[in-house]
């Protein structure tokens, strides 16, 4: 009997223990989305474009879709952008109040130049942080990127002295062990992203955030009839020390050009060890001018090739730019183009009259051109001919008349 006591014991004792964690398994997920800036602190601002303002249309959007999944549980840092803005520590205060399991900075970007473009997320630099920033922003990027926005990168950055977070959102983050990463949606000043400069897009933003929080989370909706509950995050394993941007160029950058007869083949070679190759830029005078940032769109190749078509009577110096995933960049060296040449409307030749006095002929190329030259002499000449016949008759028939008078007043003269 006693055994059979300790026994039941024994096993009510494993129930009550089992119990007093069941709540921790079966927690729901708790998400606090951050929108960037408020109150004072506007952001990047340009034309009507609010980054603070924008912040909070997008973060709006991604906790009214996140609500819809089954088990999680969402707040947000900020409801309106005339409070005070909250400090970094502030906000992570109150994410650890509410035992956050990750904190979503919602942002836009801007660039000192206006040049740069497209999407990026900035994550921890080590530990599980950096492992849960990174297979959440790989979702992240994958959507942005079928969105149609061009993929910058998923980005790490150190304070000067390197020896922690850069970003206030990372290094609070990582003092309160809570999972946090900045997402830059699009830059709001440079023309390539422009087609998401309006309030839907802004809202748009949101829904693609919220569904890829589900994902890395494996949330399930069933109003919304979307099952994440077998979705895999990729496999990513923690530094063993921090991660830091990096701070040099390119290795190389190296141009060669083909001349193909109205236009000439740029043909770029450009390497950098420590990441990918993402832009390039062309410059037609020696380097004193730059177009517009392109895409290098093998980011797998050394290599990308384009056409410059040739004008006529221009030549070109040719220099390009390589620019790598943290916008460092190496020039090449200039390489001579030489214009289309000028069409000859009218051929002349010189001829050395001495070593140093130089005269120019005339030639003329046609019989037609003899034939213009001499017309207005032969019509001078016959004028001439003409006028002369016909002073000539005038002349007779003047002096034929006055000859008849002359003798008809003679007979008049006899006759009386």
């Amino acid at each position: 009997m006693k055994f059979i006591c300790r026994i039941i014991l024994i096993f009510t004792g494993l129930i009550l223990f089992h119990i007093s964690y069941f709540p921790s398994y079966c927690k729901n997920v708790v998400v606090v989305i951050d929108p960037g800036h408020g109150g004072e602190s506007m952001g990047g601002n340009i034309d009507d474009r609010i980054e603070r303002d924008i912040d909070l249309i997008t973060s709006f959007a991604m906790k009214d879709r996140l609500e819809q999944y089954e088990g999680v549980d969402v707040y947000i840092t900020r409801e309106n952008n005339t409070d005070k803005e909250l400090t970094r520590k502030e906000r992570f205060d109150f994410a650890k109040e509410v035992d956050a399991d990750f904190l979503f900075s919602i942002h836009y970007n801007m660039s000192e130049y206006h040049t740069l473009f497209g999407s990026e997320v900035w994550v921890a630099s080590k530990g599980t942080n950096y492992v849960k920033g990174y297979q959440f922003a790989t979702i992240e990027m994958q959507a942005l990127t079928e969105l149609g926005l061009f993929d910058r990168g998923i980005k790490n950055k150190l304070n000067k002295d390197r020896d922690g977070e850069y970003y206030g959102i990372l290094k609070y983050a990582e003092e309160y062990d809570i999972p946090a990463v900045i997402i830059e949606h699009c830059h709001l000043d440079e023309e390539r992203d422009s087609a998401f400069w309006n309030e839907e897009s802004y809202k748009q933003f949101g829904v693609i955030d919220a569904d890829c929080a589900a994902k890395f989370f494996g949330l399930s909706s069933s109003s919304l009839g979307i099952d994440n509950s077998s979705f895999q995050n990729i496999s990513v394993e923690a530094p063993s020390k921090r991660l830091d941007r990096d701070y040099t160029e390119p290795e190389y950058c190296t141009l060669q050009i083909n001349d193909n007869g109205d236009y000439v083949t740029a043909h770029i070679e450009s390497y950098d060890p420590d990441n990918y190759i993402q832009y390039y830029q062309v410059s037609l005078d020696g380097g004193n001018h730059f177009g517009r940032l392109e895409e290098w769109t093998d980011r797998n190749s050394t290599s990308i090739e384009f056409d410059i078509p040739k004008e006529i009577d221009k030549d070109y110096s040719v220099v390009v730019r390589a620019m790598n995933k943290y916008d460092l960049y190496l020039e090449s060296d200039p390489v001579y183009v030489e214009g289309l040449p000028k069409p000859v409307e009218v051929e002349e030749i010189e001829t050395a009259a001495t070593d140093t006095d130089y005269q120019t002929v005339e030639i003329k190329s046609t019989d037609e051109e003899e034939t213009n030259t001499l017309s207005p002499i032969f019509i001078f000449v016959v004028t001439l001919v003409v006028l002369f016949v016909t002073f000539n008759i005038f002349f007779a028939i003047y002096i034929t008349n006055s000859r008849k008078r002359k003798r008809r007043r003679k007979k008049n003269h006899e006759t009386r």
